[in-house]
């Protein structure tokens, strides 16, 4: 194990043999700021949200949303697991030696936000979302959910066996197209 990445283990105490050894595919995806948003897509794809807020979320992001209301907001709803699978990185910028901020977009929910990563142990990049984030994205997956609402004719969670989801944009809010 590479020194930072032992200091990264020591520093977060995983609790199993396993989630060792996803703390070092992640650890290596999470050197490169490119690498931060997508493991936290894979690792909620794989609903593994424990290690996602664990080891992809600065402290700061933490205090904010703490392990439960994290857990809650991606196991109650849809849309918000839908909302940050749907996401892609459209630029990174470098802000100063230890923060960058990642252009998230995604048309499906009309988002377009700038986020930071911060640089945790001088080695890994993780997210450093504001309440102003939790925010907009939970605006975004509302209005995305009242969308579906209206397309299908005021029917909450009842959609018919060939429905698709209507997008709330055809573009992102950088206008690259998908």
């Amino acid at each position: 194990m590479q020194p930072g990445l032992l200091a990264l283990a020591v520093l977060l105490a995983p609790s199993g043999g396993g989630e060792t050894q996803d703390l070092q595919e992640i650890g290596k995806r999470i050197e490169d700021p490119a690498g931060s948003f997508p493991a936290f897509q894979e690792l909620l794809r794989g609903r593994q949200y424990g290690l996602a807020h664990k080891y992809l979320l600065s402290a700061r992001t933490k205090e904010t949303l703490p392990y439960e209301a994290f857990l809650i907001s991606f196991t109650a709803f849809e849309a918000p697991h839908r909302l940050i699978a749907a996401t892609e990185v459209h630029r990174i910028e470098t802000v100063d030696e230890s923060t960058r901020l990642v252009r998230l977009c995604g048309p499906e929910f009309g988002v377009g936000r700038d986020v930071r990563l911060t640089l945790f142990n001088k080695k890994y990049w993780v997210l450093d979302l504001t309440g102003e984030d939790f925010e907009y994205l939970k605006g975004r997956a509302l209005g995305w959910f009242r969308r579906q609402v209206r397309k299908a004719d005021g029917w909450h969670f009842a959609y018919p066996p060939d429905w698709s989801y209507a997008p709330v944009a055809r573009t992102c809010k950088c206008s690259r197209r998908p």
